[in-house]
Order: structure tokens, then sequence, then C-alpha cells
């Protein structure tokens, strides 16, 4: 078998590699999307583009005085656009998951504890204390 070698122009060449490294930088920003948030806690406007829930949770946390901690991964996919007040837009943001808000001195947070109709994990039950001395080897 013999190989034959094609000479590629350097000007195609060239066109190619450019085209390839805009391609390649332009991969993260077209992946990573934007969640917008507009008004107040009594009318909010939440607007996404191939955001996880997690994401709005963090800009609704960074927009309003709020925090959230989850059990689970929130990496879901969330609505395109969410209004109303803060109330409304967390409970439909938050559909189909487990959670509480918990509100105190001026801040809200939001706990997430698994997605609904999936048996929660119980903890595992403490051990029981060692004790070494003579009374315990003692039956």
């Amino acid at each position: 078998m013999s190989r034959r070698r094609v000479k590629v122009p350097s000007a195609t060449r060239r066109r190619s590699i450019a085209l390839a490294v805009t391609l390649a930088s332009a991969l993260p920003l077209a992946a990573r999307g934007e969640v917008h948030v507009e008004g107040n806690p009594a009318a909010v406007s939440v607007t996404t583009s191939r955001d996880s829930i997690g994401d709005v949770l963090s800009a609704l946390d960074a927009a309003f005085r709020m925090q959230h901690r989850s059990a689970i991964a929130l990496d879901a996919a969330a609505n395109p656009t969410y209004s109303g007040p803060i109330e409304r837009v967390i409970a439909n943001l938050l559909d189909g998951f487990n959670y509480v808000v918990k509100r105190g001195q001026g801040t809200t947070e939001i706990i997430v504890f698994g997605r609904r109709g999936e048996a929660a994990l119980p903890p595992p039950a403490p051990k029981p204390a060692q004790t070494t001395g003579v009374l315990s080897r003692w039956r």
C-alpha cells in the first residue's frame, strides 16, 4: 500500500485553524447561560437560558437576602421565565422538590431535601458509646 500525500494550500490550512480556534473559544460561552433577576420581593421577574435550578437559586440569593442549601444536586434545567411574588417564583422553581422556606430577621433560607416522591434516606443511627472498663467486659 502506498500513501499519497495531498498538499493543502497554506491559506486553507490557516482558515481551518482559525475556524477551529473560533469554534473552540465560542463553545464555553454558548454552553453557559445567564440568569437575569429584576424587581423586588413583591414582583420578581426571572429570565434564564439553559441554567440549572441551582444557578437560578444562586441568582436569587444574590439579588435578595437569601441563602439556599440542598441535600441533592439541583442541576435540572429551569424554565425560561418566572414572575410574580418571590414566594410564587420559588414555588414554581422548586415544583417537584421537597423543600422548606425559613424566614428570620430580614433573611430567607431555602432548604431542599430531595425530589418529591423519593424516599428520604434517614441519617445513620448513632453508634453506642464504647466503654473499655472492666464492667463493660463482665457479663
